[in-house]
Order: structure tokens, then C-alpha cells, then sequence
């Protein structure tokens, strides 16, 4: 009876650890797939596609805008391709933009998607810019009338052609197309637009958040192929090595950026069993130092290009960019629009950059090894953006270089604010920063390059040693003809280089790293440093 009575038992107790096992296993299958990501930045100013200095602190949600916000046009790789628009016309004098709409569109709050919601945001988008109009790309200064010819379609007309157009309607910031409803009667952001989305993208954010970590769901409008992951997290984490730190605990499941790890973190996990970890195949930007051509003693053309023979380019990519980062001859990558120009690069050549100085007058004459001339030392500052991986390192690395050819270049990191509030008095000495990357590059640094505009002076130095530099660039943004932007593009990217007006350091690429338990694979998409969730795939 015993024997029976104990079989009896050992059969439900399996039965019952069957039966567990499975609804677990059930459980499992039905479990919301989610990933965690992490940001340096938090998301307090917002979600509104327009972001310029005086409405955000940061701009952490920029890197997330493409999963909530779409353009009209899209760029990939290179090419134009449909964005919300599923076709475009352009009038033979370029003044005419006609829009063709994909329809059935939904905003994330149920309001459809159509020609007045377009013409709504165009008309916002220059008022919301502020004294920023013009600075994220020229178009939205271009603007004379936006016309609704029927619910389907949109003619936007321009003041004057703009060779760039196309590719600044593919900028989130700020032609990222938002629901009328988010909008004030005088189109200025509504108060929501703080707390929530309201784009056609695949996914929604409705304000959950404890503050550190902000959580953002598939939006139910969404008309597009559905993403297999059903939530996402970001956790802001605004220091690296603690990033890594997280990764490596389960805490957060992917990296994404080039500004969010080291290099030496990025190959450390590359090597690391659980783990993946990738770079973008194309540029998508140039580190570079700019000089203030006016300031003394960087007004001498002899000290600059004394600096650009003075830096090691490729040491430095090697030290510290673990050649990940390549060395950079030209100020844009040369497979960019109009930027296939050669130039004659300057090599590092310390002999050569001694030499230069000690013709032009440039003497240590105490002894100190700092350079002198007619009582005026070598020196200046180096200001730059603190907070992003390397750029601390970089910093020193070509301060100290430059100090082994009698240069005492100081170099002090600041807040994003604060150094753009520094650069925008025109008194700085040297610049250590980036281009604007391939969202924007080239066409609205060149256009910017403009110093009647008054919005960049770092980029303003560009022509300011050319007579009617400004109104080559006017000449240039008001022409159609190919053969003249070329021109164009041909004396401004040789006037940089030789008169080393910027020193092209490096080019970039974006970077991620992720656990291959949870994430298949991660692919970079036509805007690299935008992290697309619904392209990637989950175990």
C-alpha cells in the first residue's frame, strides 16, 4: 500500500512539475519583448522636432526622434528616398516643390496625416526657429507659401532655388512632421509636446517615466510593418564607463554612439563572450580644430599651417581612436555631395611646422620652449564641448603636440551651452570640434559658413580671408546650376586647406554594442547616429 501510495505521489508530483513547466515555458513565449537603452541626457526639454539653444538643455531625444517623427523625404546612403511623401515634383526654376502624400497615415493621436497637417508644420517650423531660422538648414528660410492643392498633395514654394532642399526636408530637426493637434493656433509647441509624442513613427512616448529611466511603447497608429519589439527603455546614464558597467550587468542591452564608449571599451567588449560589437560602414562626421583667422597670433597664416603639419593625425587615430577613426585629409569625407576635391593634405612634418615658425619670426628666445615674436608669446586657448568619449583626450593630445613646436595651446572643456554662448562672441582663439554631421553636412555648414547670418562664427572663418566670401556663398545657395556648385565647393575646400583655416583630424564613425543573448544583430541605417529600434532583431 506504502509502495502505491508513494508511486501515486511521485507520479502528480511530476505531473505537477510538467504542468508548471509549462505554463512557464508559456509564460516565456508570451513575455513582452523590450530592450534598454541609455542615453547621456535626459528627455526634460521635450519632444518637439524643433530643438535649437534656447528651447533645450540638451539634445538626447534627437537621437531618438526617427522611431517617433518622419519627414517627407528620407536619406539613405546617399539617395533621396520616400519618406511621408511617397513621390516629389520640382518646377524648372526650383521654386516649386510639390509633394505627393502617402495616405492612410495616422498621427499617434488619431489625427490623419494629410496636406493641411504639412502645410501646418512648415508654417511653424521658421517661427519656432526663432533667431535659429536658417541655422538647421536653409530651406525653412525659403519658405514664401506653403499651398494645399488637395488633401494629398502640397506645393511648397521657395523665394529662391536652393540646391539643398531635398536634403533638408530629411532633417528631424526640425522637419520632423508632428500632429496639428500639438500645435497652438500661432503654431508654437503645445504644453503636451513636454511629456508625450505626437508623430507617425512606431513608436509613442505617454509620459512613463521615474525620471531616470523613460519608457516608450508601439504606437497604435502605426501603419507600417509591425516591430517585433513591443516596448523600449532608455536610462539616462550620463557617465561612459558606467554605461559599459551596465551593459556588462544586464542592466541595459545595447550601446549606441560613438560618443557613449571609449574606444578601448568598444574593442574590450568586442573581444567579451555575450556580447557584439560594430561600427557604421560610412562617415559620419570630421573632427577638426578651426582657428579665428582675426585673433592674433592665429591670424598669421604661418602659425596655422605650422599647427596642421604639428599634429600627428594618424598617431592620434591610432593612440586613441584605435584606428576605428581614420585620419582626415579634407574637411568633409570626400564621398559627400560636391566634397570629391583634391587638396594637398599636410602631413605631419615636424620639421617642417618648426621651420614654417621660425621663418615667420616665431622664436624661443627665454628658453621656456614657448615661441615669441616682437614680445607676443605663442599661445591661445583651445575651448571644446565637454562630455562625449575621447574628446578629453583629444584635447590634451593635440595641445600637447602642438606645444612640441613651441605652441602653448591651453585647452579648456565646456558645456555644450556655455561654448556655443563663447563662440558666438566671435573672441575665441582655436576651436576643437566636429561638423554637424551627415544630417546636415555639407550643405548647411557651408551655408553657415556665412558670417552676415550670424549663426556659426567657428564655421564663418571659412571664407572670411576671401573677398566677397559671403556673397559667393549667397551666389552659391541661389543657383541650380551643378557646374557652379562645384566651383564653388572646389575654392572653399581649398581655401580651408591651404590656409589651414581648419585642420581636419579625423573622420568618424557611429558605434554600437550590444548583448547578443537579447539582440540578434544591429544594423545602422541611412543617418547612422539615429538609433532605429523597429530594424532591430531580438532573440
Amino acid at each position: 500500500m506504502f509502495k502505491k501510495l508513494f508511486a501515486v505521489l511521485i507520479a502528480a508530483l511530476s505531473l505537477l512539475t510538467a504542468l508548471t513547466g509549462c505554463a512557464q515555458q508559456s509564460n516565456s513565449t508570451a513575455q513582452t519583448k523590450e530592450l534598454t537603452f541609455c542615453e547621456s541626457w535626459d528627455f526634460t526639454s521635450g519632444f518637439y522636432t524643433v530643438l535649437t539653444p534656447e528651447v533645450s538643455t540638451n539634445y538626447g531625444v534627437f537621437y531618438y526622434m526617427p522611431n517617433f517623427y518622419e519627414t517627407l523625404v528620407n536619406y539613405d546612403h546617399g539617395k533621396f528616398v520616400p519618406g511621408l511623401a511617397e513621390k516629389w515634383d520640382v518646377s524648372d526654376d526650383g521654386l516649386v516643390y510639390t509633394f505627393h502624400l502617402k495616405k492612410n497615415v495616422k498621427f499617434s493621436d488619431g489625427t490623419a496625416f494629410d496636406a493641411q497637417a504639412v502645410k501646418k508644420n512648415l508654417e511653424a517650423i521658421p517661427k519656432n526657429l526663432g533667431k535659429y531660422n536658417g541655422s538647421y538648414g536653409t530651406v525653412s528660410k525659403l519658405i514664401k507659401q506653403v499651398e494645399v492643392v488637395d488633401a494629398n498633395t502640397v506645393q511648397v514654394h521657395l523665394s529662391q532655388p536652393y540646391y539643398g532642399t531635398l536634403k533638408d526636408f530629411t532633417m528631424l530637426n526640425p522637419m520632423g512632421m508632428v500632429s496639428p493637434n500639438a500645435l497652438n493656433a500661432d503654431g508654437s509647441p503645445k504644453e503636451e509636446l513636454k511629456t508625450a509624442t505626437f508623430g507617425t513613427g512606431a513608436y509613442v512616448y505617454q509620459g512613463e517615466t521615474d525620471g531616470t529611466t523613460y519608457t516608450f511603447v508601439q504606437n497604435p497608429e502605426y501603419r507600417g510593418e509591425k516591430s517585433q519589439i513591443e516596448k523600449f527603455h532608455v536610462k539616462v546614464i550620463p557617465d561612459n564607463d558606467a554605461k559599459l558597467l551596465a551593459l556588462r550587468n544586464g542592466e541595459i542591452d545595447i550601446i549606441v554612439g560613438s560618443d557613449k564608449i571609449s574606444y578601448d571599451g568598444f574593442n574590450e567588449m568586442k573581444t567579451a563572450g555575450g556580447f557584439a560589437a560594430t561600427a557604421s560602414d560610412v562617415v559620419t562626421n570630421t573632427r577638426w580644430i578651426g582657428f579665428n583667422v582675426k585673433n592674433a597670433p592665429f591670424d598669421d597664416p604661418n602659425v596655422r599651417l605650422a599647427a596642421s603639419y604639428g599634429i600627428d593625425k594618424q598617431g592620434i587615430c591610432d593612440s586613441l581612436f584605435s584606428g576605428i577613426e581614420t585620419k582626415a585629409d579634407t574637411l568633409f569625407d570626400q564621398s559627400m555631395p560636391y566634397c570629391n576635391v583634391k587638396v594637398t593634405p599636410h602631413n605631419y612634418d615636424k620639421q617642417k611646422a618648426v621651420s614654417l615658425l621660425e621663418e615667420a619670426g616665431w622664436k624661443d628666445s627665454d628658453g621656456d620652449g614657448i615661441r615669441e615674436k616682437n614680445g607676443v608669446r605663442l599661445q591661445g586657448e583651445m575651448i571644446y564641448i565637454t562630455g562625449t568619449a575621447m574628446i578629453d583626450d583629444l584635447a590634451l593630445a593635440v595641445s600637447a603636440q602642438l606645444k612640441e613646436i613651441g605652441m602653448d595651446v591651453k585647452a579648456r572643456g565646456m558645456e555644450m551651452l556655455d561654448y556655443y554662448g563663447e563662440t558666438m562672441k566671435n573672441d575665441f582663439n582655436i576651436s576643437l570640434n566636429k561638423a554637424y554631421g551627415i544630417s546636415y553636412d555639407p550643405y548647411t555648414f557651408v551655408t553657415n559658413m556665412n558670417s552676415d547670418l550670424q549663426v556659426d562664427w567657428v564655421a564663418a572663418q571659412a571664407l572670411a580671408l576671401v573677398e566677397n566670401g559671403n556673397g559667393i556663398l549667397k551666389e552659391l545657395n541661389a543657383t541650380a546650376d551643378e557646374s557652379k556648385i562645384q566651383q564653388t565647393y572646389n575654392l572653399i575646400l581649398a581655401e580651408v586647406n591651404d590656409k589651414a583655416i581648419f585642420i581636419p583630424i579625423s573622420y568618424m564613425k557611429e558605434l554600437a554594442v550590444y548583448n547578443t543573448a537579447k539582440i540578434e544583430n544591429y544594423t545602422f541605417n541611412g543617418q547612422p547616429a539615429n538609433v532605429e529600434v523597429a530594424s532591430i532583431k531580438v532573440k
